[in-house]
């Protein structure tokens, strides 16, 4: 599974970045990183996280590695949606991690799936926990409840969607 993660809009979604935002741009971006990390560890999902860069002096796209997670810079004049948005094309089984209702639209167009970050962010902070204690893998019954009452086939897109929810 490929996860390609919409960087600023996971940080101002969680309180714990949001906090780590707050001493400056650098700290929450590697905070979310660092978390990220826990999170490939225990997970092994190859994890790409685009972040804005566009009131930023650089022309190109910047990309760097940092253990194991691509970081990309978006350039001058385009956003980290747009990048995420040609991501998609040429990749339609990727899974996007956003809150973005536009990128959410195009990456169902594009028959990707989409993860709102309200219910990444919680296994994102799991995970971190979980390395910090020394569990080395977590338990789906922890993360879902067990359905109760009468059984209703899902839409062919949730289907999709649960799928992928477990496998994180």
């Amino acid at each position: 599974m490929e996860l390609v993660i919409d960087g600023y809009n996971v940080i101002r979604q969680s309180p714990v970045f949001k906090k780590a935002e707050q001493e400056g741009l650098e700290v929450g971006r590697e905070t979310l990183i660092k978390y990220l990390e826990a999170y490939r560890k225990l997970k092994k999902h190859k994890i790409t996280v685009v972040f804005d860069g566009q009131n930023a002096a650089h022309l190109s796209i910047q990309k760097e590695r940092i253990a194991g997670i691509s970081v990309i810079y978006s350039p001058y004049g385009q956003t980290a949606d747009e990048i995420i948005k040609r991501m998609v094309m040429k990749n339609s089984n990727l899974v996007v991690v956003t809150s973005d209702r536009e990128i959410i639209d195009f990456a169902q167009r594009h028959r990707a799936t989409s993860i709102p970050t309200t219910e990444f962010i919680p296994r994102l902070e799991m995970a971190f926990y979980s390395e910090i204690k020394g569990i080395e893998e977590d338990t789906p019954s922890s993360i879902a409840p067990i359905k109760k009452g009468p059984s209703r086939r899902l839409s062919k897109r949730q289907r999709k969607k649960q799928r992928v929810l477990r496998k994180m």
